[in-house]
């Protein structure tokens, strides 16, 4: 059958005019993950797409498209969200609302899509066609559920672990901001203040620019395109902007060869190096730390501290508070950035040698917990992520016996 005789696309949704309702933006989808939240409220006018509890959320824009931002709604009454989403809906008595998210995730579904784009550069749109229009084979509708049911365990773990992880990043959260905003350290009492460029500090405390802090700060960059011999076969990861979502990188969508690398400005970083995204505001700072050496776009920046000064934990939650403040300085029109020399002139606080090693004998072991529970959510996700095709295509047989 095609698509459109399976689910509903854009299915009309009606909201109370001019009430509030829940609001989805495309920054809050993180890919991979199932279920998106309403993350704030706005007033239901003007254009903007409508869904129901259970619906899928599709992004039609480049990069989210490509990036694999797909998500399905878990707010518990109609909202609104951002224009550039595709609504997918189940048709009742046809098709099952978990098994039309795990169809929308297919490699197929998703090709046909990224090849109807069209418009300016980065900011190409699939068109609906593409989905409604796609020929597929379909099950019937026991055994959609008995597949959706077999991923949903999975998605289940892997929710768990992340809120797990969450409070985690709270609590190193909530520790820095305690220590190094509101100065509430280990014997704070006995340190008067004194005058500085970024207002009253703990007295022994300096203030420095990035650029002191780190010992390296370089942009990536993009082999050509037209290179086959920088792309077949890659081994080295390389990173997109998208793909940077505050956490452990433990493998990236694409890789460049040795040669690739080698021949253009994609420039090899380290273990441990922190890559922040300087393209594409609201993505403008964040970050992803490296557990093996790779390479990145020319959007992002990959910072290493200087072990002289600070840890490499620390310029993490430097580079967090200073978020707001990058995307205040962010420029352009269809892609906001903020260039290099801006972040490198950017002013952090520099406390004592003692109160850091302090901070990191309680921050980094909450970062390795973090580490091992977002490795555990890498690996349900390729489990879930291998299954998916094979259940899809009937490989894998769910009949009951």
């Amino acid at each position: 059958m095609i698509l459109s005789d399976f689910i509903e696309l854009n299915p009309r949704v009606s909201l109370p005019r001019d009430s509030q309702v829940p609001f989805v933006s495309m920054d809050v989808i993180a890919p991979g993950t199932r279920w998106v939240y309403p993350a704030q409220e706005r007033a239901a006018t003007g254009s903007g797409s409508k869904f129901a509890p259970g619906d899928t959320l599709f992004a039609r824009i480049t990069p989210c498209l490509e990036n694999g931002k797909i998500a399905q709604y878990a707010g518990d009454r109609p909202g609104m969200g951002s224009t550039e989403f595709f609504v997918l809906r189940a048709r009742e008595g046809v098709s099952d609302p978990g098994f039309v998210y795990y169809f929308s995730q297919s490699r197929d579904l998703r090709s046909a899509a990224e090849k109807s784009m069209s418009g300016a550069s980065g900011r190409q749109r699939a068109v609906i066609s593409s989905l409604s229009e796609f020929e597929c084979d379909l099950p019937p509708l026991p055994i959609q559920r008995r597949i959706a049911g077999i991923l949903s365990a999975y998605d289940e773990l892997i929710e768990n672990s992340q809120r797990r992880i969450k409070i985690l990043e709270s609590m190193a959260r909530a520790l820095y901001r305690e220590w190094f905003v509101h100065f509430l350290f280990p014997g704070h009492e006995n340190h008067p203040r004194v005058a500085s460029a970024l207002g009253e500090i703990p007295n022994g405390w300096k203030v420095r620019t990035l650029a002191e802090l780190c010992s390296r700060m370089e942009s990536g960059g993009t082999p050509r395109r037209n290179k086959g011999e920088y792309w077949e076969g890659g081994e080295i990861d390389w990173y997109k902007t998208g793909e940077l979502w505050d956490g452990f990188l433990f493998g990236s969508q694409e890789q460049i060869t040795v040669r690739g690398q080698r021949e253009s400005t994609a420039r090899l970083f380290e273990p441990g190096t922190i890559l922040m995204a300087i393209y594409g505001s609201p993505t403008v700072g964040r970050m992803g730390i490296l557990t093996r050496a790779a390479s990145c776009n020319q959007a992002a920046l990959g910072l290493v501290a200087n072990i002289k000064l600070i840890s490499q934990t620390y310029l993490y939650f430097v580079l967090f508070s200073l978020r707001e403040h990058f995307n205040s300085l962010a420029q352009g029109a269809a892609q906001q950035n903020i260039s290099k020399e801006k972040v490198a002139s950017a002013l952090a606080i520099l406390p004592t040698r003692d109160i850091l090693e302090q901070f990191d004998r309680k921050a980094e072991p909450i970062f390795l917990q973090i580490q091992t529970l977002q490795r555990q959510v890498q690996n349900l996700r390729r489990t879930r992520d291998l299954l998916l095709p094979r259940l899809l295509s009937g490989q894998i047989n769910v009949e009951a016996p």
